[in-house]
């Protein structure tokens, strides 16, 4: 008694990268800073003194 078997496999979904849509971009516009507020902040390594210095005085309060 021969069995009928099929050779077709069953269709499995794909998965696959969203469409890409062309010219959604936005470009990103940069803000210019003035001298005045340039001088007007701090260095970094000055930013991280201070913060060096908080954690320091909280793990050291005898200090």
């Amino acid at each position: 008694m021969a069995s009928n078997y099929s050779t077709e496999e069953p269709q499995t979904p794909m998965a696959s990268e969203p469409v890409a849509e062309y010219g959604t971009v936005t470009k990103r516009h940069l803000r210019v800073v003035s001298d005045e507020e340039l001088a007007s902040y701090m260095p970094l390594e000055e930013s991280r003194r201070l913060i060096t210095e908080k954690i320091y005085r909280f793990y050291h309060p005898e200090a």
